[in-house]
């Protein structure tokens, strides 16, 4: 504990393997409570980064997860990495409201564990001001998945 504020210092490293409870008191002392899963590889994180890097096209029906599965290490690296590293939006932030959340579109998260997870504001469908002949190819498939406590404020 500092004696200054109080608080205890961190000082875990990040896990070299993949004991999951080192990982999940590792997050914890990042301030990111919500990761429970080891970090994806380096190669994961390029695949990720490239996919989101795709700008959605609507006529054509390309969204930038089209058809990728997804588990639930590769979404919460997408939420630690959102907007740069700004992480994902927290809703209990008035100020952040109007920010836009993961857009995860097209993407296959059948049965994926995603319990407890900050996806406030996350793109899984059309927007409004889209046109709904294309609804089908950018639904997020979610079939079985688990989103006990997840935070889902102003999903679309």
């Amino acid at each position: 504990m500092s004696e200054q504020d109080g608080t205890q210092a961190s000082t875990l490293q990040r896990p070299a393997n993949d004991d999951k409870e080192a990982w999940i008191a590792y997050w914890k002392s990042q301030g990111q409570e919500w990761r429970i899963e080891p970090e994806i590889d380096k190669k994961r994180q390029d695949e990720l980064d490239e996919y989101r890097k795709v700008p959605p096209d609507i006529e054509k029906g390309l969204y930038p997860f089209n058809d990728i599965i997804l588990d639930r290490a590769d979404v919460e690296w997408l939420l630690a990495t959102h907007e740069n590293g700004r992480g994902p939006v927290d809703w209990s932030d008035e100020s952040q409201r109007e920010r836009k959340g993961l857009d995860l579109r097209g993407a296959d998260l059948r049965y994926a564990n995603l319990s407890k997870l900050p996806l406030a504001g996350m793109i899984g469908g059309l927007l409004p001001t889209e046109d709904k002949l294309e609804a089908i190819l950018a639904e997020i498939n979610l079939e079985g998945a688990n989103l006990t406590e997840a935070h889902l404020e102003r999903c679309t």
